[in-house]
C-alpha cells in the first residue's frame, strides 16, 4: 500500500436516500467518509440492511449519492467505468458463451483485438486456474469455478479497483476458504485495490488490510481496524491463521462493535 500516493478512493460526507412508492424516502447511507489507499484491501462489514451493497454500487457508478462526493483516482464517480470492476455474489456469466468467450468479452467490446486480446484472456484464465476449462460452458462448472471465471472476466478489463459484493457468500465452507486463498494470491500478484463486502467477520479479518464497520441503517462508518493477516499470513494455511490468539481477539473486537454489546457472547465468525 502506497501511503504517500493520493487516495485511490475517497468518499466525503456521502449520503444516499431511496424514494419509495408512497413518496417518502429511505435513508440508506449517511455522512460516509472513507479513504482507501492504492493497493489496499478494505473489507466492509455490518448488520444486514446497513447499506454495504449500496456503498459498492455507488463506487461502481450504478447509483449516485443524494449528497456528498464519491471520488476514484482523483476524479468524480459519475457512472460505470472499466477501471472499477464489480464482482457480484452470483457469477454474472453469459450462459451461451464458453468460459474463454466470457472472459474476453469485456476487452473485445472495448476494441481490443488480435494477439493482445488472446494474451490477456489466457493470462487471466491461468491466473484463476481455469485455462484447461476455457472451452467449457458456465453450466458445466462448479459454483466455485464459476466465481473464478467471473473474477477472471473482471480482471480481463484490467481494472485498477476491484469491487466485490459477497463474492463467496453462496459457496460451501471449503470452497470459500480455497477462494479466499486464491483471491489473496491474486491481490498480492496484481497489487490492485480491493473493496470487499462480506457478512463474515472472520473472512474480513483474514482478507483485509483494513476492516470498516458500518452501523444499522442509515449506514454510517463507526470504526475502522487495521489487520495484519493478509500481508503476513500462514503460507496458505488459513485455519492455522484463524486459530491464532491475535486473530481471534481482533475478530471478537469487531463482532462486539457490530453487536454493540460490552462483551461478545460466543465466537462465531459471521
Amino acid at each position: 500500500m502506497n501511503l504517500s500516493a493520493p487516495p485511490q478512493v475517497e468518499l466525503k460526507s456521502l449520503s444516499l436516500s431511496y424514494p419509495t412508492l408512497s413518496g417518502e424516502s429511505i435513508e440508506a447511507l449517511k455522512d460516509i467518509d472513507l479513504v482507501v489507499q492504492p493497493g489496499g484491501f478494505v473489507c466492509v462489514v455490518g448488520p444486514s440492511g446497513c447499506g454495504k451493497s449500496s456503498l459498492l454500487h455507488l463506487l461502481a457508478g450504478f447509483l449516485h449519492p443524494t449528497c456528498g462526493e464519491a471520488i476514484a483516482e482523483e476524479l468524480p464517480i459519475n457512472g460505470p467505468d472499466p477501471r472499477r470492476g464489480m464482482v457480484f455474489q452470483h457469477p454474472e456469466l453469459y450462459p451461451w458463451l464458453t468460459v474463454y468467450r466470457n472472459v474476453e468479452f469485456g476487452p473485445r467490446m472495448r476494441g481490443i483485438r488480435g494477439a493482445l486480446l488472446r494474451e490477456r484472456t489466457e493470462r487471466c484464465l491461468r491466473m484463476v486456474r481455469l485455462w484447461e476449462f476455457k472451452e467449457a460452458y458456465p453450466y458445466e462448472l462448479s459454483g466455485g469455478m464459476q466465481q473464478r471465471a467471473a473474477i477472471a472476466r473482471v480482471l480481463a478489463n484490467d481494472p485498477h479497483i476491484l469491487l466485490m459484493d459477497e463474492p463467496f457468500g453462496a459457496l460451501d465452507a471449503l470452497t470459500r476458504e480455497h477462494l479466499q486463498e486464491e483471491l489473496l494470491g491474486l491481490w498480492r500478484q496484481t497489487g490492485k485495490t480491493v473493496i470487499f463486502v462480506t457478512h463474515s467477520v472472520e473472512e474480513a479479518v483474514y482478507l483485509g488490510t483494513d476492516v470498516v464497520v458500518m452501523t444499522e441503517r442509515p449506514g454510517r462508518i463507526s470504526d475502522r481496524f487495521e489487520c495484519p493477516f493478509s500481508r503476513n499470513g500462514g503460507g496458505g494455511n488459513s485455519r492455522e491463521v484463524k486459530a491464532r490468539p491475535d486473530f481471534v481477539a481482533l475478530r471478537e473486537r469487531i463482532l462486539a462493535k457490530i453487536w454493540a454489546i460490552p462483551e461478545v457472547r460466543g465466537s462465531g465468525g459471521d
